[in-house]
């Protein structure tokens, strides 16, 4: 046996040799993540009321999201239960369409899942928002569907409209 002084990820292997690895937050599941999120509300930033979480129990998975607030007009819920073998994903979403601020994470697109040998066992709704990148800073949305330019083709020096924060602040999340 060769000592290896490197971490290993933590990785375990459910039927069929789907991998699973934890990550900070979440899951890997297939290599597709489910992450946990929650509001970050300060003095600072207003309350979104949005948050996401996954649990396992085993060999299934479930995610749920809330990306509505109170001022929310525009509400609608999706979501999908997917089938590999004998893991079993269920997704709950409540979302909005006029979201502008959004503190959790967006599972990954069902067509994401179907690519990968998953099967559908039900799905409810339609998920709207696809090109979703969040501010660190103050959590506001770039919504590609609502601007006239790509996320990654905006200049460099481009600046958060709410905070100023820098192009490098902001995470694809959708």
């Amino acid at each position: 046996m060769i000592a290896s002084w490197e971490a290993e990820p933590v990785t375990s292997e459910i039927t069929m040799e789907i991998p699973v690895e934890k990550i900070p937050g979440g899951f890997r599941v297939d290599g597709l993540e489910l992450k946990n999120g929650k509001c970050g509300c300060t003095s600072v930033l207003p309350c979104c009321y949005s948050w996401t979480k996954v649990k396992r129990s085993g060999n299934a998975f479930t995610f749920s999201g809330k990306a509505s607030g109170p001022e929310s007009a525009d509400v609608f819920t999706w979501g999908y239960t997917i089938r590999k073998g004998d893991v079993v994903i269920d997704v709950s979403m409540e979302d909005a369409s006029d979201k502008t601020i959004f503190s959790g994470y967006y599972p990954p697109r069902l067509e994401d899942w179907l690519e990968k040998g998953w099967e559908v066992a039900g799905k409810t709704g339609e998920r709207k928002d696809f090109g979703l990148w969040r501010c660190a800073t103050c959590k506001w949305l770039y919504k590609e569907a609502d601007q006239a330019t790509r996320f990654e083709d905006l200049p460099e020096d481009w600046k958060c409209p709410i905070c100023r924060a820098g192009k490098n602040a902001f995470e694809k999340i959708g």
